[in-house]
């Protein structure tokens, strides 16, 4: 656990770098940039395609602020003035994901992209904003699992997140305040590890002549399932007032909307590629 990254001194002031906001940053900038390189790989004009991108970047981040507002609404209505704060805290990934995409898509339109070649082109992309992003969450101690006996079990310090929810649910006694909390899931990790053999199959898949768009929604299918399951891995937090049944409904649903997709596209009799 690293908090904070590292610290240093710019014309006599102190700047403190956060791992969690350095790598959320990151995870913005290189998710654009490779998903354009992967998109100019493809066929598609990289110019047009980073200019849709990055917009659709920017209503994403609106977007998952606007539904973390539900997702945590008493943490917004205790102090309205963290609707508008921008500390890298309360945001929610799959609303980001989701305005982002409807974005994208309206853009796509628009701007004559093809959709579903875009679509296969912003895998790498969000995997590696993924895996930057919870790299950040790991260093920082955020979204962390439950307790676990496993050997791959991590321990996070005193004062972490996850030993602040072992000492106030009672799971660690004096000496756990002393530092010695129990290991806990690393949920992050696994999210990574998910995010990235995800990635790998829908690579793999654009090499076996599918119809455009089958690699993405197999991506997300793959993904989607696996939040439910790591979802029921990662402790609850506390300032969370979303009913617990809400986010394995919401990926529920979501997962069958990208079946019926997914049976549609691979009914689908690909035209001849060409680039716009």
């Amino acid at each position: 656990m690293r908090p904070v990254l590292f610290q240093f001194v710019l014309s006599d002031v102190s700047v403190t770098m956060y791992s969690y906001g350095t790598f959320m940053v990151l995870a913005w900038i290189a998710g654009v940039a490779v998903a354009t390189f992967a998109a100019h790989r493809m066929g598609l004009r990289w110019q047009k395609v980073l200019l849709l991108l990055s917009l659709s970047l920017m209503v994403g981040i609106a977007g998952s602020r606007a539904f973390d507002l539900w997702i945590a609404s008493a943490f917004y209505a205790d102090d309205p003035s963290r609707i508008f704060a921008f500390d890298f805290q309360g945001f929610s990934l799959y609303g980001g994901l989701l305005l982002a995409g409807l974005t994208g898509l309206i853009l796509s339109r628009l701007w004559d992209v093809p959709l579903w070649r875009l679509a296969d082109s912003t895998v790498p992309g969000i995997a590696t904003g993924v895996v930057l992003m919870r790299t950040g969450c790991f260093l920082n101690g955020c979204c962390h699992g439950g307790a676990t006996t496993l050997p791959w079990g991590v321990t996070f310090p005193a004062g972490s997140p996850a030993w602040t929810h072992q000492l106030l649910t009672g799971q660690i006694d004096i000496l756990g305040a002393a530092g010695l909390a129990r290991p806990v899931h690393p949920t992050q990790l696994y999210e990574m590890a998910a995010v990235v053999i995800m990635c790998l199959a829908a690579l793999w898949l654009q090499h076996r002549n599918m119809p455009s768009g089958v690699a993405f929604l197999v991506f997300a299918i793959g993904f989607t399932l696996f939040r439910i399951g790591n979802g029921f891995l990662r402790v609850r937090q506390p300032q969370i007032t979303a009913p617990e049944w809400f986010y394995p409904v919401f990926y529920g649903g979501l997962v069958a909307i990208f079946v019926g997709l997914l049976l549609s596209r691979l009914r689908h009799r690909e035209p001849q590629k060409s680039d716009i």
